[in-house]
């Protein structure tokens, strides 16, 4: 009896810690702002900033951060029990023009608005389907050569599955979407 009161707690603990931090909520901002706070200099310098979740999840994952030092970019992630040791950026040369920024520039409470505003765009444009759950999957921060911030975003969604036996592969695609220096909302995808 015990042993199952104790499962169930974990069980129920797990199931509701997991909204905290969508990416696409007001409370999972919320949350991702504490997180950026407490492990994260406002004033450190970086290339991209990026909140990931899984395929078609919306939980946050990690955060992703690419850096340089020396004229060398770097990039590691921070996950819940702190950063992963970094690694020379594989996208190096995507950065070489553009301008750092500082991490506490990202404006990551426009996040929930712009998500609902690319919904609206989606429906606007006839591209929504409605037994579609759309998903925002990560949200990437960068700055251009003028040093002005723009962010992009991805919206998951399931488009049908195949099944193969036991396995049961979900098809998905996404839309993509750019949000300039002025927040104005456009669709890439």
């Amino acid at each position: 009896m015990r042993r199952g009161l104790m499962v169930l707690f974990f069980l129920t603990l797990t199931l509701f810690s997991c909204k905290d931090k969508e990416i696409g909520t007001e409370e999972g901002i919320v949350n991702i702002e504490k997180i950026l706070e407490e492990n994260f200099d406002d004033d450190f310098e970086v290339y991209q900033l990026s909140l990931n979740a899984s395929t078609l999840k919306s939980n946050l994952d990690n955060i992703t951060r690419v850096y340089k030092v020396k004229d060398i970019f770097f990039q590691d992630k921070f996950v819940y029990n702190g950063f992963t040791d970094p690694v020379k950026s594989p996208f190096a040369n995507l950065f070489k023009q553009n301008k750092p920024f500082k991490v506490g520039d990202a404006n990551v409470s426009i996040i929930p608005t712009k998500y609902k505003e690319a919904i609206a765009l989606l429906k606007e444009k006839g591209l929504f389907k409605e037994k579609s759950d759309y998903i925002l999957n990560d949200w990437v921060f960068e700055a251009d050569k003028n040093g002005d911030i723009f962010s992009e975003f991805d919206l998951q969604y399931e488009v049908g599955a195949n099944k193969v036996g036991k396995v049961i592969t979900i098809i998905y695609d996404e839309y993509s979407f750019k949000v300039d220096k002025n927040n104005a909302l456009s669709l890439i995808k």
